[in-house]
């Protein structure tokens, strides 16, 4: 949600974690006798909170009704490795071929990048990886490593920018069709945005979706097939086992329904003449 001012609630918590330690020391100096930035974040706080997987049948949704664009189709490779490797929006934008390693089945997390305001002016700039935990290699999943050879394809056919670069970094993986430039932060958002819109036209309906959804929707998915959690803590990158954690024990009515159907399952294939099922006979 955007606020009066035009900052989300993230930037606005960012903020409060810089402004509030400087007029506590200001408060322990008895330079003024009270910190005004103290619980000034109570009524962000439940909104901030409020983070969400999609279920399978929302993914699936929302990658179908990618292919049903023309336009965006040759953005499908792009969303599916989104969900399938949890990368942060600055993570995915800033990926170059070079970090990506095709024989080894292997994505090289070591920057970012980001297009804000920077020396004055609104740009694209590197830097390094949102906290130490960021830099990580991921290993490719068949279907991320089927994802990538996709994405290849979509590569070669689009008229590139030969003299873009950011930093230091070219040859970016993931190009707009437009500008042959390395995608931007609200491109990525708008069209999720048309996605979402299509909820007129479709049966399943979608939430509102944006980069950090399908991140989180990566995380939960790795939660529920059992992923170890501090394997799950290096895949996305957490600095904090106790953001990991928070996705980690999740629970909503569509993996409590996967739980209960294991548990039928584990019935189904227990004979009925069984020590287990005698006891209750």
């Amino acid at each position: 949600m955007i606020w009066k001012k035009g900052y989300s609630a993230g930037t606005l918590k960012i903020l409060h974690k810089i402004i509030f330690p400087a007029l506590q020391l200001a408060c322990d100096d008895n330079i003024i006798v009270k910190n005004p930035a103290n619980g000034c974040m109570k009524e962000y706080s439940e909104d901030m909170e409020k983070k969400y997987a999609l279920t399978f049948e929302e993914e699936k949704e929302f990658l179908e009704r990618i292919k049903l664009r023309p336009r965006m189709t040759r953005y499908y490779p792009m969303y599916a490795i989104m969900i399938y490797a949890g990368l942060r929006i600055s993570e995915l934008i800033g990926l170059t071929w070079d970090d990506v390693d095709m024989n080894k089945k292997e994505i090289n997390i070591n920057h970012q990048v980001q297009y804000r305001m920077f020396n004055g002016k609104v740009q694209y700039y590197a830097n390094e990886t949102k906290t130490n935990a960021g830099k990580r290699i991921i290993p490719m999943t068949d279907d991320m490593y089927k994802m990538f050879l996709e994405q290849r394809k979509e590569w070669f056919k689009i008229d590139k920018d030969l003299d873009f670069e950011v930093d230091g970094y070219k040859n970016f993986v993931f190009i707009s069709h437009l500008t042959g430039r390395c995608m931007g932060h609200n491109s990525i958002r708008r069209m999720m945005r048309t996605i979402v819109s299509m909820n007129q036209e479709r049966e399943v309906q979608l939430p509102k979706v944006s980069p950090h959804i399908l991140r989180h929707t990566c995380c939960c998915r790795l939660a529920e097939s059992g992923c170890d959690i501090k394997v799950l803590q290096y895949i996305m990158g957490h600095t904090d086992i106790r953001t990991t954690m928070r996705v980690y024990n999740h629970v909503d009515t569509g993996r409590i329904k996967r739980e209960m159907e294991k548990l039928e399952q584990l019935h189904q294939n227990t004979p009925i003449d069984t020590p287990i099922a005698q006891n209750f006979m």
